[in-house]
């Protein structure tokens, strides 16, 4: 008997982690949907008019790589 109690708070102790675990990292991933999410509307809002089609071209680049970035990363901790 005592064999199947110290099996169940090992269990118990294992789902816990994990919890904090799961928790931690949809914390993580909800902070970087934020940040990325604030730089695509600052994207939008910039006045891109002012810019050259070289300029605004680039800046779109970096931002889509940042996101595919962010997107693979977040698949991944997501599973």
């Amino acid at each position: 008997m005592a064999e199947i109690s110290k099996m169940l708070q090992d269990l118990q102790q294992r789902r816990d982690e994990l919890k904090l675990q799961l928790h931690l990292a949809s914390k993580e991933a909800e902070d970087e949907w934020e940040e990325l999410m604030g730089e695509w509307d600052k994207f939008l809002s910039h006045s891109q008019f002012e810019k050259t089609a070289e300029e605004v071209g680039e800046s779109a680049r970096e931002l889509g790589l940042k996101m595919k970035s962010t997107y693979d990363s977040m698949k991944k901790q997501l599973g």
